[in-house]
């Protein structure tokens, strides 16, 4: 009987240890992040520095800024403009908000550094988004891009 009961208890935790994540999921992200190689990541096309996001609003170029910070972030220091959409992270995968990122023009998602910014367009880029773009340092990388020289408005 303490046979029994031993070779069950084994048999229990190799059944829960084999579904312990989701292989289907588990291939999805290594096929995604595979390619990912030191090389590949500093070569990546991902980031975008502040002073070219400058530039791009200088020549008025369609993009669209997307402010994925909190709500309280946001309210202190805004994105603003018809090229400018604030989704919190949080609220970022609902399908409602989702249908409001634009498919034919740059995403260049936003945060306070970039970090946030980076799993955001990562889930985009996951969901089949094409052109996405992190701002490379953040908003703070924006604020400090933003001189006199590269000031998009006189």
């Amino acid at each position: 009987m303490k046979q029994t009961l031993k070779l069950l208890s084994v048999l229990s935790l190799l059944t829960l240890s084999t579904q312990a994540y989701d292989t289907n999921k588990a291939a999805s992200l290594n096929t995604f992040y595979s390619h990912m190689t030191h090389k590949a990541c500093a070569n990546s096309k991902l980031f975008i520095k502040g002073v070219d996001v400058m530039k791009m609003l200088q020549q008025k170029k369609p993009f669209l800024l997307l402010d994925v910070r909190t709500d309280a972030e946001a309210a202190i220091v805004g994105l603003t403009g018809e090229n400018a959409l604030h989704i919190s992270l949080d609220r970022l995968f609902h399908k409602e908000n989702l249908d409001k990122l634009p498919t034919d023009r740059p995403v260049i998602v936003v945060c306070h550094s970039g970090i946030r910014a980076t799993m955001a367009a990562m889930g985009l880029k996951q969901l089949g988004f094409k052109n996405i773009q992190v701002l490379k340092g953040g908003i703070v990388a924006l604020a400090k891009a933003d001189t006199p020289k590269n000031a998009p408005l006189k």
